[in-house]
């Protein structure tokens, strides 16, 4: 299958991308689906890119001074959980702005691991530690070409994307998950009908934390056996964007995360290439016509004329650009910025949209309204 791709033009698509993809988007999926329980009780938590940058830094330390990768692994959620602590005083008990306060949790989370490694590695060589190994699934490790990328992989990787149905499960078909949509839609209504707003506020904001903390070590024991300074380069940002795109629904979650780890892996296999490979005008015709598929799906049938007149021009032009194959060249830096480039695209096209909860960012007290 490799070589078929190859010969075919492909080879960015090939199944060690697709390996590299799941991976890259483990983290950013974590976080996303924490982050999407947080914001649907109410709580927009910024600080996301602190806790996971916390949780590499303590899962690294950890797992180096007791030599076991699962203490790491543990440190790294209790680590976010504990920033998480803080950002649920501060947004929570003191109500203050939630925005604020996550972007203060950012900075103290940088300045807090750049000081504690510099103190504690600082004057020892780069110590690399051995990574969580992958686990075969018997059977379906086996298929052949996209076995080993899909079937064989950390365990972290399964329990990420067995998160996205939980998760789904939990905030539609039980008590639980319908106390959560109701404190961040309408908290009045959730506190006349006994509901504890601050306690389910508070459960969202500590899933998010713990499980940004779990993306954090995933980054740093399970990836690449590393930590260096802020070392997160902005995925906690990327979950945010993740759980706009998604609209707030775990399945759209999952895809946008898959868009954005799909992204990533795409500019690490074309960092040091300058020429636009002819798979890239392929991609271009299949977003466009997985664009109106799925606009076809979520509008009965009938997507917007002017979204199908544009999908089938950017079609029309990538197949023509398929056939002619042309040698366009670009600039390495720009291939380094394609997930922030698709971050940028997203919220500028999609928040104005997109219905958030109602009370999202808005604090509540016992008793208002």
């Amino acid at each position: 299958m490799t070589s078929l791709l190859a010969n075919l033009g492909v080879s960015p698509f090939d199944t060690d991308w697709l390996a590299s993809a799941l991976v890259l988007t483990t983290p950013i999926l974590l976080a996303a689906i924490g982050e999407l329980v947080s914001e649907r009780a109410g709580v927009l938590n910024v600080g996301l890119e602190g806790m996971m940058l916390t949780g590499a830094f303590f899962s690294y330390y950890i797992a180096w001074k007791s030599g076991n990768l699962a203490a790491g692994v543990l440190a790294g959620i209790l680590a976010g959980l504990a920033v998480g602590v803080v950002m649920s005083l501060l947004s929570i008990e003191a109500r203050a702005d939630q925005i604020v306060s996550g972007v203060g949790i950012n900075l103290a989370a940088v300045g807090l691991t750049g000081y504690l490694f510099d103190q504690i590695f600082g004057n020892l060589p780069q110590i690399v530690l051995p990574t969580v190994g992958s686990f075969r699934i018997p059977g379906l490790g086996d298929i052949p070409d996209v076995g080993p990328a899909l079937f064989d992989q950390d365990p972290l990787l399964y329990f990420a994307f067995l998160l996205v149905p939980v998760s789904w499960f939990l905030l539609y078909r039980t008590k639980w998950g319908l106390a959560i949509r109701a404190s961040g839609e309408l908290p009045a209504a959730a506190d006349t009908a006994g509901i504890s707003v601050r306690r389910v506020r508070w459960g969202g904001v500590l899933v998010a934390s713990g499980l940004a903390g779990l993306a954090g070590a995933h980054l740093a024991i399970v990836q690449v056996g590393i930590f260096h300074q802020e070392m997160t380069a902005g995925r906690g940002f990327l979950a945010l964007v993740a759980v706009i795109f998604g609209r707030w629904r775990p399945l759209g979650v999952l895809g946008a995360c898959l868009a954005l780890g799909g992204t990533d892996a795409l500019q690490l296999r074309l960092a040091d290439r300058s020429e636009v490979p002819r798979a890239l005008w392929g991609a271009m015709v299949a977003a466009a016509a997985a664009v109106v598929v799925y606009k076809a799906i979520t509008s009965n049938g009938r997507p917007p004329r002017k979204l199908t007149s544009v999908t089938t021009v950017i079609a029309a032009r990538g197949v023509g650009l398929l056939v002619s194959e042309p040698h366009v060249f670009l600039p390495p830096q720009l291939w380094r910025s394609l997930p922030y480039v698709l971050a940028l695209l997203v919220l500028a096209g999609g928040v104005t949209r997109a219905r958030m909860p109602s009370s999202l960012t808005l604090p509540y007290q016992r008793g208002e309204g």
